[in-house]
């Protein structure tokens, strides 16, 4: 197989192992694209000869494992037509757009500084209240070791990269690692009325090791709730809530 081909193959496999970036969304669709989006590329490459026939197979099956499907049994000897693969399912509806949000204040977070069981430490920096939502700034500083804390997927990157270069290989884990920071949904909220809280997005940036960030998450606090739980992995940052009324 030509080198450039396996490792553009294998970062869009490594990506699927990741799974989707940002906002919560239909499981089914983001497989169906990416599917689509590996299957056209695979079909380039065998049409210029960067992939073989007998490679082909091989690859789809790769890709369909990391998106949680069963590999494909082997085509009868001798059959010459297409095989039709079906993953994940039609997108829906757009959504409609969401309602304007009012700032309604800044809460701040008991013990808001804490150490991380994989290096770094962890700081809640606030908890920001609207009337349709619930963001929390956070920030990483110093940022931890994300080559143990993610090396199980670097593992499983390597085992496609046999025969790859070293230059190729070390930007494909760096990718990788850049993809699974922002992928990973460290960041989860509780509250004392039991509100089923989704997040909607967010962003982060850094330098200098240091990370910031910020995420949000809806419905809004409900005006029962006395007290907010921030989850971080196994870390749980207590807000104590100050009296609201209705908007």
């Amino acid at each position: 197989m030509n080198p450039e081909a396996q490792a553009h193959l294998a970062g869009l496999i490594a990506g699927a192992r990741v799974g989707p970036l940002g906002l919560d969304g239909d499981a089914d669709e983001w497989k169906s694209g990416v599917f689509r989006n590996f299957s056209s590329a695979l079909a380039a490459l065998q049409a210029v000869g960067a992939v073989t026939n007998d490679e082909g197979p091989e690859w789809t099956n790769r890709m369909l494992v990391a998106l949680g499907e069963e590999p494909l049994e082997p085509l009868p000897a001798g059959f010459s037509g297409a095989r039709l693969i079906s993953v994940g399912a039609r997108p829906p509806r757009p959504h409609d757009p969401p309602p304007a949000s009012t700032f309604l204040g800044l809460v701040a977070v008991s013990e808001p500084d804490r150490p991380l069981d994989y290096g770094g430490r962890v700081q809640i920096l606030g908890v920001e209240l609207y009337s349709t939502k619930v963001a929390v700034a956070w920030r990483l500083a110093p940022e931890p070791d994300y080559e143990f804390l993610f090396a199980d997927e670097l593992a499983a990157l390597d085992a496609d990269l046999e025969e790859v270069s070293d230059f190729e290989r070390d930007r494909l884990r760096k990718h990788l690692l850049q993809r699974l920071k922002i992928q990973r949904r460290h960041l989860r909220l509780a509250d004392d009325v039991g509100t089923d809280y989704h997040t909607t997005g967010g962003g982060s940036g850094g330098g200098g090791g240091e990370q910031v960030g910020r995420m949000g998450f809806v419905p809004a606090l409900p005006i029962e709730a006395e007290r907010l739980t921030i989850f971080w992995d196994d870390l749980d940052f207590g807000v104590v809530l100050p009296p609201r009324t209705s908007p």
